[in-house]
């Protein structure tokens, strides 16, 4: 388990504070689902990473990170959540009851990042008024990253590796009725998140295409593979068949 709580936080302490933009669309927005296939590989269970991963990140389908400011902190929501549901061999319903407020907490590894970091902003403004390149490459490459490693690496490891066994123990207590409350507790999560996204999406041009995704899983039970190829081969007729006389696509779905 050492190895294991060792990686884990290795990467969730990357995917939090060092990753290049480019990846963080994928790796931090979709922390979540994209955790639920790395710690699949990394504890040796991908199917049920997966699963785990997929069910947390419903409830962030809808983040948007307006100014900067996050509601929560997908990292360890992410990777630390799922980890710590595959160790409690928890179902994955139940896995947002704990990833959920690990975000949360998150938030304050978050905070003191971005505000303790300041004190390298002017240590490099000092280096940058002798023409000291090293020292402000330092500053920004090596000390801003001294905070997140003791605020994202540390606690994700002593959480994997020392609670663990303590989880797993205490999951095995939990009364029966108490887990079938998580896990329709873990059920509504998800509407919150299809909701957000929803607020987002309802255009006139779009609210067709809900229904006949909707009557596609639900009535004629076509998996989501199948509902997702369709629905790309219909939005790209649709933009095909709705360019305006210039050449452009029409703003229907501004609409």
């Amino acid at each position: 388990m050492l190895f294991q709580a060792f990686i884990i936080a290795l990467i969730t302490w990357i995917v939090a504070t060092f990753m290049p933009m480019c990846f963080r669309w994928s790796l931090y927005f979709g922390a979540p689902l994209v955790a639920g296939l790395v710690d699949g590989i990394i504890l040796g269970d991908i199917p049920y990473g997966l699963q785990v991963g997929a069910t947390i990140q419903m409830a962030y389908i809808g983040l948007v990170a307006a100014g900067g400011a996050l509601p929560s902190d997908l990292a360890l929501a992410g990777y630390l959540g799922v980890a710590m549901t595959m160790l409690a061999k928890a179902p994955p319903s139940v896995g947002l009851t704990l990833a959920v407020p690990i975000g949360f907490l998150g938030l304050l590894s978050f905070n003191a990042r971005m505000t303790l970091n300041a004190l390298w902003v002017h240590r490099a403004e000092k280096y940058a008024e002798n023409a000291d390149t090293k020292g402000i490459i330092w500053m920004n490459l090596g000390a801003s990253q001294i905070v997140p490693f003791l605020t994202y690496f540390i606690p994700t490891f002593l959480a994997i590796y020392y609670g663990a066994g303590s989880l797993e123990n205490f999951m095995k207590i939990v009364p029966q009725s108490l887990i079938t409350a998580l896990k329709v507790t873990g059920g509504l999560i998800p509407a919150v998140g299809l909701g957000m996204l929803l607020k987002f999406l309802w255009r006139s041009a779009l609210v067709p295409f809900l229904f006949i995704g909707f009557i596609l899983a639900s009535y004629l039970k076509l998996d989501i593979v199948g509902v997702a190829v369709l629905g790309g081969a219909l939005g790209f007729l649709h933009l095909m068949y709705s360019k305006d006389k210039a050449g452009g696509v029409s703003d229907g779905f501004g609409q």
